[in-house]
């Protein structure tokens, strides 16, 4: 189960640097949690087969562990979810795992723990 949260959780940060990377101009930063599952299950091919539940599921778990980590905030007046801010996409040097991190966080690979990341895909010289 482990496993399976961890790998959710990256789905969903790909899902809001998404949400953000494809508009520059005005940082998105509020998604109402219906919204999100229902993008889960329609644009990600990983979860196109499971159930309604089983991704709001995964979903409450996650929230609550990144809403720990002040990656966000819960709107309970109108069932939002608000990021604190955009998120970066760096890359681990040492297993290169692409990661997806809060201004919050602190800048460490989220599969070996390296902090020796660097932007990605790499910016030309």
């Amino acid at each position: 189960m482990e496993i399976e949260l961890r790998e959710f959780e990256w789905y969903l940060r790909d899902l809001f640097f998404r949400a953000n990377a494809n508009n520059s101009q005005k940082f998105i930063d509020s998604f109402k949690k219906e919204d999100i599952v229902y993008t889960l299950l329609k644009n990600y091919l990983r979860y196109r087969n499971y159930e309604y539940e089983k991704i709001s599921n995964l979903l409450n778990t996650v929230l609550t562990d990144l809403h720990s980590k002040s990656v966000l905030m819960f709107d309970k007046e109108i069932d939002n979810i608000k990021l604190y801010s955009r998120f970066d996409r760096k890359q681990c040097k040492k297993c290169y795992y692409i990661n997806y991190l809060s201004k919050n966080e602190d800048i460490q690979c989220s599969r070996c723990s390296s902090v020796e990341m660097q932007e990605f895909p790499p910016r030309k010289r």
